[in-house]
């Protein structure tokens, strides 16, 4: 695996290089990001991956302070995992770049209470598509509202990039893979999965689904002593209020703080 510690060396060498697959990330790697590495393998160009914790998407200084790194271990993970070449961006990746103001959609679901979130992260992304010019990038579904926004900014910019999503990596408890993760106390992490299990309970009663529904899941979630900012079900397209399953997929969406731990999931319900 080829490394880039700079911009400009990667710009002295980008040439030379293949048509690319691009894995972003912001680093401390687990298995849900090493299945974006292997779902980049299924296409014929070589992968490139990106290490950068970026300060523009943080709303909070000390969020960001402490978002956790793990850079030699992350190195390894992708380097046994098929990756061919690692960016790891210095602070010139800042230097003049534009400022991308996200569609009125990112004031939804995580942007309610994160003004500037998607802001920050299509703004580095731009950075990174114009550096890299990947022919194909690949983003989780974990984080859908980022899904869909980085979707619809490809569109929109006529940036000629094939954009994949891939599935939730959960553990054996149905916890969504998160680097945030790794801050929770054991405590914590057990009940985290619970919200797995609600998303997993209104699967079961999708043909009931109904607002009440949504609310007992959430103060379910409430009780056991989460902090729930949103917990919604939404049209996946607009992201606007939906209960209407019997006309098309539905996506269920939750965001919630255990401590200062903040986590996110959803499951996209099967039309009826």
């Amino acid at each position: 695996m080829k490394i880039y510690k700079s911009i400009s060396e990667f710009n002295s060498l980008k040439d030379k290089l293949s048509e690319l697959s691009f894995v972003p990330t912001m680093g401390n790697l687990h298995a849900g990001h090493l299945s974006l590495i292997d779902l980049a393998k299924q296409y014929d160009n070589e992968i490139i991956s990106s290490i950068y914790v970026n300060r523009l998407q943080f709303n909070e200084k000390g969020d960001y302070e402490k978002y956790p790194k793990s850079l030699e271990e992350d190195i390894e993970l992708l380097e046994m995992n098929g990756c061919d070449h690692l960016l790891l961006p210095d602070e010139s990746i800042l230097d003049n770049i534009d400022l991308i103001k996200a569609s009125p959609k990112s004031n939804k679901l995580c942007g309610k209470n994160r003004p500037g979130h998607f802001d920050g992260v299509l703004t580095i992304l731009n950075k990174f598509f114009k550096l890299i010019k990947p022919k194909l990038v690949i983003f989780g579904k974990k984080d859908y509202q980022q899904y869909l926004l980085v979707k619809e900014f490809i569109v929109e910019n006529n940036f000629n990039i094939e954009i994949i999503g891939g599935n939730t990596i959960r553990e054996e408890s149905g916890l969504a893979l998160s680097s945030r993760n790794n801050l929770l106390s054991k405590k914590n992490k057990y009940l985290a999965s619970h919200i797995y299990k609600a998303l997993n309970e209104i699967n079961l009663s999708k043909e009931n689904l109904n607002e009440e529904l949504i609310t007992n899941k959430k103060n379910y979630l409430t009780k056991l002593g989460f902090d729930v900012d949103y917990f919604t079900a939404c049209d996946p397209s607009t992201l606007e209020d939906s209960f209407e399953i019997y006309k098309s997929d539905i996506l269920i969406a939750v965001a919630a703080k255990l401590g200062d731990v903040r986590l996110i999931d959803n499951i996209l319900l099967s039309k009826l």
